[in-house]
């Protein structure tokens, strides 16, 4: 019922887009799979909070009364399934798989009515997602209209996300390869090191003439913190350990 529902509306959308014309060129300009920005100033739209970023996707195996096949959507993050990698939406027919759009190719459009975002493969298939903004929508609702045309799926994805300056941004969860707060601060100081020292020695041959050790920058200091070092190490551990004391007899 939900999914005739889905189509009814679908096919109000297209005939009232086709009759009305908007009387203004208002757009929704992308800035990414997740979000778009209204040319007028009026907000954006975001849609980062209705994906899921564990690899799956967010609205599984909804089926079309259309066409009468499953598929699978997952709004601003990629999900792989099956024959179907790095996918925003895909096609299930049986047990056999079919990429209908790449999240990386995403492209925000205004129809007149709502924004839509539109995705693609390099095999001319292409999914697009009309987002319909509903305030009473706190848990969105996907309506797979079907492959109207061969190969152009179309989805109608109800939220109140859809509404303009409604739902906050959320953000890629950082994955494994991402650098630590650790790692950065290690960067930082030895590119200052690289920094110090370089910098020091072309002064110093700049201003003495010098060569090899005299170019280093502070040698005085350098040479002697080796031995520093061992004097804190010695007393560090003559704090630690605990001394023998010897009595003399009376």
């Amino acid at each position: 019922m939900t999914a005739c529902c889905g189509l009814t509306t679908f096919c109000v959308l297209v005939l009232g887009a086709g009759l009305v014309q908007p009387v203004t060129s208002l757009s929704c300009d992308g800035k990414g799979p997740c979000r778009c920005v209204f040319s007028d100033g009026s907000g954006t739209v975001d849609v980062s909070s209705l994906g899921k970023q564990d690899g799956t996707a967010g609205f599984p195996d909804v089926f079309s009364a259309f066409d009468r096949n499953t598929y699978s959507y997952n709004p601003c993050f990629e999900f792989s399934v099956g024959g179907c990698p790095n996918a925003a939406a895909c096609k299930k027919v049986g047990s056999d798989y079919s990429l209908m759009g790449k999240q990386t190719t995403a492209v925000w459009s205004y129809t007149g009515f709502y924004p839509m975002v539109t995705y693609t493969t390099s095999d001319g298939k292409k999914t697009e997602v009309m987002f319909i903004c509903d305030a009473a929508k706190t848990t969105p609702q996907l309506d797979v209209i079907g492959e109207v045309t061969p190969g152009t799926l179309s989805m109608n994805l109800w939220s109140n996300c859809a509404c303009a300056n409604t739902c906050k941004r959320t953000d890629p969860i950082p994955d494994g390869s991402s650098l630590t707060p650790g790692s950065i601060m290690l960067i930082i100081f030895f590119v200052l090191l690289f920094v110090y020292f370089s910098g020091g020695m072309m002064v110093n041959y700049v201003r003495t003439k010098g060569t090899g050790r005299e170019l280093v920058p502070n040698l005085s200091f350098w040479s002697l913190l080796p031995g520093l070092i061992a004097d804190g190490f010695k007393f560090s551990v003559s704090c630690v350990r605990p001394t023998k004391v010897n009595y003399q007899s009376i």
